[in-house]
């Protein structure tokens, strides 16, 4: 009835159905973002999908900060204070099935320290950046890493800003390097007519090395915040009041080339860089609203453009949607765009209080297939239209 190459060209067909459905069906199982829930009782760590539904992953009665994921997507690190007052300490939540999410204390009995804004290490072995002012040969609020060890306990905690006694004043906001063996950080250990500010500084964060070649790349009299890394580690951005109000600026990693992307009067603030351009925050439309540029600073686009304010972007892996947080639904919630600000939509919609600080599932992105066709409405009217500015 068939001949032999009608069987193998419905056999591949049929393979291919059977493929494409179990890729399907894992990809509805992983969690496209994490962001920090509020149902009344406090902020929580709660898990997204692409098609809407929204998972509580944790249940504390204490103060819950700054969610960030592995590379892999199989475990969340944040921050708690179980323990009470000022003491936060990681706590790690195991993703690897997101139906059972398992959340353990990683830090506190074994290191007891005050320990906060967890980022996992984009690449190498398993580490996280903390700001702290508990970590080895501490002088102040430094930053630092834990290291991880197999099944994800505890091991040394590392002080990279004062691990010379370099940082005898604040060190802080920390961000890695693209492969993991640099971070940028703010520091006001430098001081300029005798007036404290904060400079951009750089510094090795790997192995026996972390903590050597701290350069102040800024080394200005106004303060220099908010530095990131470019894509291809490269160059960094940062923020600036030098030319009178907060600008954004770009530089080499040596703090060379110098160069201002935006000149406005109103303030330009937190940039964040991505395959698909930069984004900033943004007052010059009159409240807070979130634009794309171009690495040379041309090509501004307000993506939101909306009366209410709009802030907090963070760009998915391969840079083609934005999380972010906005009131445009009464309080804060966080949305989703594409790129080019379209197709914006709301993620939690939670009417009962405010949902923050977003946060991509690296492992989301990188699969072979793109998520779900299913589209979802934002609630309230929102105005479409880019407008271009300087």
């Amino acid at each position: 009835m068939f001949g032999k190459s009608s069987i193998i060209f419905w056999g591949g067909i049929l393979l291919a159905l059977v493929v494409s459905l179990s890729v399907n069906n894992a990809s509805a199982q992983v969690p496209m973002a994490s962001f920090l829930c509020d149902q009344g009782d406090g902020p929580q760590v709660c898990v997204v999908y692409d098609n809407g539904e929204v998972k509580q992953v944790t249940d504390h009665k204490a103060r819950t900060l700054a969610p960030d994921w592995s590379p892999d997507g199989n475990y969340i690190v944040y921050s708690a204070n179980i323990q009470g007052g000022e003491l936060f300490d990681l706590r790690i939540i195991d993703m690897t099935d997101p139906k059972k999410p398992k959340d353990k204390d990683l830090t506190g009995k074994e290191l007891g320290v005050k320990l906060n804004e967890p980022q996992f290490a984009p690449a190498g072995d398993p580490r996280i950046l903390v700001y702290s002012q508990a970590l080895p040969q501490a002088a102040s609020w430094d930053v630092g890493f834990l290291t991880l060890e197999k099944g994800n306990k505890p091991g040394k905690l590392v002080n990279i800003t004062n691990a010379e006694g370099q940082g005898i004043n604040k060190d802080q906001k920390g961000s890695w390097s693209p492969d993991g063996t640099k971070i940028v950080f703010e520091s006001n250990r430098d001081l300029i007519d005798d007036k404290s500010q904060f400079d951009i500084f750089i510094a090795d964060a790997e192995g026996r090395n972390a903590g050597k070649n701290q350069i102040n790349l800024t080394n200005h009299i106004a303060p220099d915040e908010w530095a990131r890394f470019s894509p291809d580690g490269m160059q960094i951005i940062f923020q600036s009041k030098r030319d009178g109000n907060s600008e954004i600026y770009v530089m080499d990693i040596d703090g060379k080339n110098l160069k201002r992307l935006t000149n406005h009067e109103k303030t330009d603030r937190r940039a964040e860089w991505s395959t698909g351009g930069i984004t900033f925050e943004t007052q010059r439309d009159g409240n807070w609203e979130i634009y794309r540029m171009d690495p040379d600073g041309n090509n501004k686009v307000n993506l939101t453009n909306h009366p209410k304010g709009d802030n907090g972007a963070i760009w998915s892996p391969k840079g083609k949607r934005i999380l972010f947080e906005s009131k445009r639904d009464g309080k804060r919630d966080v949305y989703v765009m594409d790129a080019n600000g379209g197709d914006i939509r709301n993620l939690s919609n939670n009417p009962d209080g405010n949902d923050t600080h977003p946060r991509w599932n690296p492992f989301f992105e990188l699969r072979s297939v793109e998520p779900g066709q299913k589209r979802f409405t934002t609630l309230g009217a929102v105005k479409r239209g880019a407008l271009s500015e300087d």
